[in-house]
């Protein structure tokens, strides 16, 4: 090994752990340290003179989301604005610097501690300020992100943290997660974002159905408590999910009508990827009072920003994560709990993300879509560390 590889590769590394904490609480330091983190990757390639980005399964969908995505930039009705999309595509690498640096079990554990540990920092200080008085806008908590970016930050961490504490870990490991998990939990109760309780619950369902049936008895007897037991402002937040009169919910099913009419305008491309706010305006009911520049719903989005083929190569693509999760999930041993917790975690956030995604555009949030991507190179880098691929790489 050359003098230096090393020495490269713990600043790598550092630089890895700062965008993994930054995921928390700045967009600043996570850019700058992703920045910096690929600057190092490239360099440690240069000085070992050998290219080692790993192939994935999922290459060649994302070569089909590049291909729809300049089509309809090219076609875009907004060709100034589309260049969102390039922002996107920018992300994606993020789940090549995990899979590819997350090379050992001792990293992981860092990486994962790293995580945890800054967003349980970060819930401590949520928890003050909303004590404080400071909520936000409505009174609802927002850490150093909008509400609803804070709701689905705190969604993904949580379900992370979560997936160790019902899993076959160490008795302190479940203890440690259990009690970090229940402090993330209630800055998440706090920013009143019913999407990201509704992800939350969902991904937290998933656990218990692929690791721990009692969790899903536990879970809806939770569910009951707190509908009963909570203040008045959370129970009727909660409630108002059900409310079809509830002008929220009345808003983005006009949002969403609005949208249908847009993929019917320009279904082969889509209107590109910009922001919809003028052309909201030309396609929204005449009830619809919201001015918005999204339409609050994933599927919705990529077909009027992408056009048909674009909403289906998305989907191919979440299909084709979800599979592989779940393939690198039954290849771990239930006594790895390290590992096993990691991909049972990735998979909860997956899930978590699409019930979050149904009501919300999470996937055009920056600061969330990191976060999957993140959860997606931790699924990416298990696999490498599973004895049956160690085994192949042998042969």
């Amino acid at each position: 090994m050359k003098p230096y590889v090393g020495i490269i590769r713990k600043i790598l590394n550092i630089w890895i752990l700062i965008f993994v904490a930054g995921t928390t609480f700045s967009i600043a330091v996570t850019q700058t340290a992703y920045f910096l983190a690929f600057v190092f990757w490239v360099l440690l390639m240069i000085y070992q003179k050998k290219f080692f980005i790993s192939r994935t399964p999922l290459d060649y969908y994302f070569l089909a989301y590049l291909l729809v995505g300049v089509i309809a930039t090219i076609f875009s009705v907004e060709k100034g604005n589309a260049i969102i999309f390039v922002k996107r595509l920018l992300l994606i690498p993020i789940i090549y610097l995990i899979a590819d640096n997350v090379r050992d079990k001792r990293f992981l554990k860092r990486l994962l501690f790293t995580l945890i540990g800054a967003m349980v920092i970060l819930s401590f200080i949520g928890i003050k300020k909303y004590l404080g008085g400071v909520g936000g806008v409505e009174g609802r908590l927002k850490l150093f992100h909008h509400y609803m970016t804070s709701g689905g930050i705190l969604m993904i961490v949580s379900l992370i943290t979560f997936s160790f504490a019902f899993s076959s870990v160490p008795k302190w490991v479940r203890i440690g997660a259990l009690a970090a998990g229940i402090i993330m939990l209630f800055p998440l109760i706090f920013t009143f974002t019913r999407s990201s309780w509704l992800g939350f619950i969902s991904g937290l369902f998933f656990i218990g159905i692929l690791q721990n049936k009692k969790l899903i008895v536990g879970l809806l007897i939770g569910i009951i408590l707190f509908l009963f037991l909570s203040p008045a402002p959370i129970k009727k937040r909660a409630l108002s999910i059900f409310d079809p009169h509830h002008p929220k919910n009345v808003e983005r099913i006009y949002m969403w009508k609005a949208g249908i009419k847009m993929m019917k305008d320009h279904p082969p491309t889509g209107v590109g990827d910009i922001d919809l706010g003028k052309l909201y305006q030309k396609y929204k009911l005449p009830e619809a009072k919201e001015k918005v520049g999204h339409l609050h719903n994933n599927l919705i989005m990529f077909g009027v920003t992408l056009g048909i083929p674009g909403l289906l190569v998305l989907l191919a693509l979440f299909l084709k994560i979800f599979i592989e999760e779940l393939k690198i999930y039954y290849s771990t041993s239930q006594k790895d709990w390290l590992l096993r917790g990691t991909v049972l975690g990735s998979l909860a956030v997956f899930v978590g993300f699409q019930v979050n995604g149904l009501f919300e555009w999470n996937f055009g949030d920056a600061e969330i879509a990191m976060l999957l991507w993140l959860s997606v190179g931790l699924a990416l880098a298990v696999k490498k560390m599973t004895p049956a691929y160690l085994e192949s790489r042998r042969k």
